[in-house]
């Protein structure tokens, strides 16, 4: 037993921000500059809950039990400016030059749970005495994502005048601007490092995938517009534990 207290959950609560670049129908794919030029910030509130500190008589496996837990977390994502890269703007026509006219931007909130399971034993690593300084875990969740996209030409207002824009986002549902919402999964992995008794470093690498190919607001229907948004999270947080000894009186099980 970790603690004289009984069995209880253990809960702490995190502050993460970092930077992303999003792949979207912007650009060309497998570009680099399409692929890492289109970088945004992220912001994100988490509160996790660890089970070392319970056991149930449903599970058998306690090692596991150690070394799992679930986050929940609010993410806000701003900042992304979307711009086309790739050998169709570079070339010296007008359809280049409406390509490279185009400004986008997308910004987003998401709601979502994952879990997280880590190489050492939780117990033992929030536990300073124990003398654990990293802990390697990888991640898996879902997450309900809130976006909103722009777009403007540096031609002119498009809204009034869709000449200025590439043929094939002058045509019937071709564009989706404005407002929407999406499911999205993500997959990574992160390490936490033992800064002092009940606060931890965070780093943590993760790749979301949305359920939508409307993120950007393009919904040509081309061969080259048909690949749902994806992006890349980097993120360096500060987790502060908030009852390892005993149980927490709003959450006492």
């Amino acid at each position: 037993m970790y603690t004289s207290y009984g069995q209880h959950l253990t809960h702490d609560v995190g502050l993460h921000l970092g930077t992303n670049t999003i792949q979207t129908d912007y650009g060309e794919r497998g570009n680099f500059l399409s692929e890492h030029g289109n970088v945004g910030t992220s912001i994100s509130l988490t509160h996790t809950m660890h089970f070392f500190n319970t056991r149930p008589r449903w599970i058998t496996d306690r090692s596991f039990l150690s070394r799992i837990a679930i986050r929940t977390e609010l993410n806000i994502v701003t900042g992304n400016k979307l711009k086309h890269f790739g050998k169709w703007v570079e070339r010296d026509s007008y359809a280049a030059e409406q390509l490279r006219a185009m400004d986008g931007a997308i910004s987003f909130t998401s709601v979502g749970m994952q879990l997280e399971y880590y190489i050492n034993r939780l117990g033992d690593f929030l536990h300073n005495s124990y003398d654990i300084k990293w802990n390697p875990y990888i991640l898996a969740g879902v997450q309900y994502a809130f976006y909103n996209n722009k777009l403007k030409s540096q031609m002119g207002d498009w809204t009034t005048n869709k000449a200025l824009l590439p043929e094939k986002y002058r045509a019937e549902g071709a564009l989706n601007v404005g407002n929407g919402t999406s499911l999205a999964s993500s997959l990574g992995l992160g390490t936490r490092y033992n800064l002092s008794d009940g606060v931890n470093l965070n780093f943590q690498f993760n790749w979301q995938y949305f359920f939508t190919d409307a993120l950007d607001g393009l919904q040509a229907d081309v061969s080259e517009n048909q690949n749902n948004e994806w992006l890349v999270n980097m993120q360096l947080g500060v987790i502060y534990n908030l009852n390892y000894g005993r149980p927490l009186k709003l959450f006492d099980f």
